[in-house]
């Protein structure tokens, strides 16, 4: 082989590795490697799931005192989940979910007052039910002057640790809200 063809070969060699260079460094990616142009992008790790207990996603709050009539509901409330995300922290041995979560209140005949506290609860779950961690919040809702109903959103962070070879995918974050053994036999 001439020293010309053995020049040519080196800088169509040198061309290419500026191509991939160039690919690269337009990738928008600041972790990207030589070999990630061949392998493709890393797929996304999986977030928790997140339920609402069912029979803890509504609240009746009633007077003081024995009765439980209509006329005597204070504050009725509803707990539904608005929004996540999750981000995999520390080498990927932790997951952090984000959530938001919105409570609705409808102020009843026997209010006294303009605002409600509303305890609320998260969980951390295993897939096979088995609770892990569990946290009990009081959330206060006003009602403007004048009206029924009002709502607030609260926004909610859990961390959680993961062992092995589990993912977000393993667990599942729980919220409802925290009943009284009274109001959990009043829930339909």
């Amino acid at each position: 082989m001439s020293f010309v063809d053995c020049f040519r070969n080196m800088s169509r060699g040198m061309m290419l590795a500026g191509s991939l260079f160039a690919v690269s460094a337009c990738s928008g990616s600041f972790d990207t490697d030589v070999m990630s142009i061949f392998s493709g992008p890393k797929a996304p790790l999986p977030c928790p799931q997140v339920e609402v207990l069912p029979g803890a996603d509504a609240i009746t709050i009633f007077r003081e005192g024995e009765g439980r009539d209509l006329v005597d509901v204070r504050f009725e409330g509803v707990i539904t989940p608005v929004s996540g995300e999750c981000q995999y922290v520390d080498d990927e041995t932790a997951v952090v979910a984000n959530l938001i979560l919105r409570i609705d209140a409808t102020k009843g005949p026997a209010a006294t007052s303009q605002s409600e506290n509303f305890p609320f609860f998260v969980a951390i779950a295993q897939r096979d039910g088995k609770i892990l961690a569990k946290k009990v919040f009081s959330s206060p809702v006003e009602i403007a002057e004048g009206r029924r109903r009002g709502a607030v959103q609260e926004e909610i962070e859990q961390r959680i640790p993961l062992t092995g070879i589990k993912t977000g995918y393993d667990y599942v974050i729980i919220i409802g809200f925290q009943l009284t053994k009274e109001q959990m036999g009043l829930q339909s």
